[in-house]
């Protein structure tokens, strides 16, 4: 049973993290979590399928699993349905956001915060200043 971190490309919803980033956050979340972290697997560029980890699971029977952000999870219906069949006893772990879980109920709920996020409304900051930003939010 192994504790994994798994880089994936520096596009992560919001966010631009490079690889070395990702794996400042994942370490620190570990150490607060007090998990040993045996094995950091990189994702290909440009992909947001997981599919490194899925195919290694076989081989090495991951316990946990830490990302930076449920960004990171797949996008398409099918890529989460193979990541729900082939990870299904794996304990999840996303740092930036502070939660974990396991099994199916818990990772749709994190594609369904990812989902309606999306469709939040993008404020340009170069546009604007910090007083009208909480006036907006204050409204």
């Amino acid at each position: 049973m192994s504790v994994v971190t798994v880089t994936t490309d520096l596009n992560i919803g919001p966010y631009k993290i490079p690889s070395n980033g990702q794996n400042m956050i994942m370490n620190n979340y570990a150490q607060r979590k007090n998990l040993i972290i045996e094995l950091v697997i990189p994702e290909p560029m440009m992909s947001n399928e997981l599919a490194t980890i899925q195919w290694l699971q076989r081989d090495y029977k991951i316990s946990k699993l830490i990302l930076c952000s449920i960004y990171q999870l797949p996008i398409k219906k099918k890529r989460i349905e193979e990541l729900l069949i082939n990870m299904q006893d794996v304990e999840f772990h996303f740092a930036l956001e502070g939660v974990s879980g396991k099994g199916q109920d818990f990772l749709l709920s994190c594609t369904k915060e990812v989902n309606m996020f999306k469709k939040a409304e993008i404020i340009d900051s170069t546009k604007t200043s910090w007083s009208k930003l909480y006036e907006m939010i204050k409204s």
